[in-house]
């Protein structure tokens, strides 16, 4: 496996950016791909799968095995993949295919999977079997034909900033905390949050209730920019579009961040640090330090108000202008505004302390319900050519 290596709030395997996320991010961000069906000239489920494939074979080219790759897939909790003969492969547990979910028919859901097999083939790749319509695995099948896996993600070279210390921003007194976010972040950092290979093991990360993969940043960004640029470029509104893939961060903050505040691991090293909900903010932003994200800065807590916070090094706005130019548009981190806006609605909605049950009635009927609902924006931007992102969120 390659090297880790941690640099300006971002975490790199193999010189790429890994993040992660639970497996409700992954299944409403896949849904919202695949919502774009039947625009002209733009294939969902095509994407879903070639999106992976440059990434591993930027990998391959790096110096990684076959078995290397195997284990990595494993490692960032995607499953165990195996192969079978020469045009099948297998994966007899999934992360997508076992954890993640349709809000409509079950189907063949798990193509990370195929384009990873894809990748490491260099040949055209599809599920043919899937647990979701009673098959006994998840299968892939590896066509003759060769796959195009040429597409750059790193059409220009992005440096990583120098992100400030914390309470940088003096004139915010609520800003001040006594969570010692080193001492969360290391904590964080020294859960056992990875896939095991073994005999017995299923490759899957369980932790915070949910299920988590250590995934690839710029997968995340192509499957969202291209469909984003699709979706716009057939008439929908910007504003509809990015409201879908919004959503998508409102709902991985009920889950991530609601389990990992309802964690034992919680309670036993914030929470004791905690005196109230400001505290709390505080609390998560330091776990969010720890996931890959980019580094976040809380710029004002103004409860009557608003809450803002400066994203340094941005897995959304980084990985974008490495694939785009510099766009004029300043709201395209999508999964941080969902993040933000998700993470107020647990402290200042419906006040994650009470220890609510997270199910989906209670998301539909109090978490999500228009009323006394916040707004989220983004003032600054990244891919717009800023130092950071800055995500607003407001009564």
């Amino acid at each position: 496996m390659g090297k880790i290596a941690h640099k300006g709030g971002q975490t790199f395997i193999g010189g790429l950016n890994r993040v992660f996320h639970c497996n409700h991010y992954n299944a409403h961000l896949q849904m919202s791909i695949l919502m774009s069906e039947g625009i002209s000239g733009h294939v969902p489920e095509r994407l879903l799968v070639d999106a992976v494939s440059p990434l591993i074979k930027y990998l391959m080219k790096e110096g990684y095995t076959e078995t290397e790759l195997l284990y990595e897939f494993s490692f960032c909790g995607f499953g165990k993949l195996k192969q079978l003969n020469e045009e099948y492969w297998v994966t007899p547990f999934s992360h997508y295919g076992d954890s993640t979910y349709t809000h409509g028919k079950p189907g063949k859901v798990a193509y990370f999977n195929a384009g990873y097999v894809q990748g490491i083939t260099q040949f055209f790749t599809e599920q043919s079997h899937s647990k979701l319509m009673d098959d006994d695995n998840d299968q892939y099948h590896v066509n003759t034909e060769q796959a195009n896996n040429s597409e750059s993600y790193f059409a220009y070279d992005v440096e990583l900033s120098e992100p400030p210390p914390r309470f940088e921003f003096k004139d915010c007194i609520p800003c001040r905390t006594g969570i010692d976010e080193n001492a969360v972040i290391q904590a964080v950092s020294s859960l056992p949050l990875f896939g095991r290979l073994g005999k017995n093991d299923t490759g899957l990360i369980n932790a915070f209730g949910v299920v988590l993969t250590n995934h690839f940043a710029d997968y995340y960004n192509r499957i969202s920019y291209q469909t984003y640029f699709a979706m716009t470029q057939a008439g929908i509104p910007e504003e509809d579009v990015k409201e879908i893939f919004i959503q998508s961060g409102h709902v991985c903050a009920f889950n991530t961040f609601g389990g990992i505040m309802s964690s034992p691991e919680w309670h036993a090293v914030v929470e004791p640090m905690c005196k109230g909900r400001e505290d709390w903010f505080h609390g998560m932003i330091a776990v969010i330090n720890a996931l890959g994200w980019g580094l976040y800065r809380i710029e004002k807590i103004d409860i009557e108000k608003e809450f803002i916070v400066r994203i340094y090094n941005s897995y959304e706005g980084v990985g974008y202008r490495r694939m785009y130019p510099i766009t004029e548009d300043k709201s395209l981190s999508f999964l941080a505004m969902g993040a933000m806006l998700g993470l107020v609605h647990l402290l200042w909605k419906v006040d994650i302390r009470d220890k609510p049950s997270l199910d989906h009635d209670f998301y539909v009927s109090q978490f999500n319900n228009p009323e006394n609902s916040y707004g989220v924006e983004q003032t600054d931007a990244i891919a717009a050519g800023d130092d950071y992102d800055r995500i607003v969120v407001y009564r």
